[in-house]
C-alpha cells in the first residue's frame, strides 16, 4: 500500500467518522507522495545525465590516433624505416581496444 492508497482509506474512515483529523493526515500523505514521486522522477533524471556523461567520457578516450601522435611516441623506440609497420600495428591495437 503506497500513501496514496492510505490516504483513500483515511478518507473513507473519515467519511465514516467525521474526525478531521483523518483528512488532514489524508491530504498530508498524498502531498508525501506526489514529493517521492518527484523525487524518484529527479532520481532517473540523474541517473540517465550520468550514463550519457560516462558515455561521452568513454568515447573521447577511445578517439582515433593520427599518425603523428604514433609516429611521436614510437620515434625512441623504432628506426624510422620501421614507422609505417609501427603505424599498422598501432592502427590494429587500438581497433581491437575499441571492440571490448
Amino acid at each position: 500500500m503506497n500513501a496514496n492508497e492510505l490516504a483513500d482509506k483515511l478518507n473513507e474512515w473519515y467519511n465514516y467518522s467525521h474526525e478531521n483529523m483523518c483528512n488532514e493526515a489524508a491530504t498530508m500523505l498524498r502531498q508525501q507522495q506526489n514529493e517521492i514521486e518527484d523525487l524518484k522522477n529527479a532520481n532517473r533524471f540523474i541517473q540517465n545525465f550520468a550514463e550519457e556523461q560516462h558515455q561521452r567520457a568513454v568515447a573521447l578516450e577511445m578517439r582515433e590516433l593520427t599518425d603523428e601522435e604514433i609516429l611521436k611516441m614510437a620515434a625512441n623506440k623504432f628506426h624510422y624505416s620501421e614507422y609505417k609497420l609501427v603505424i599498422d600495428f598501432a592502427r590494429a591495437i587500438l581497433r581491437k581496444a575499441q571492440e571490448k
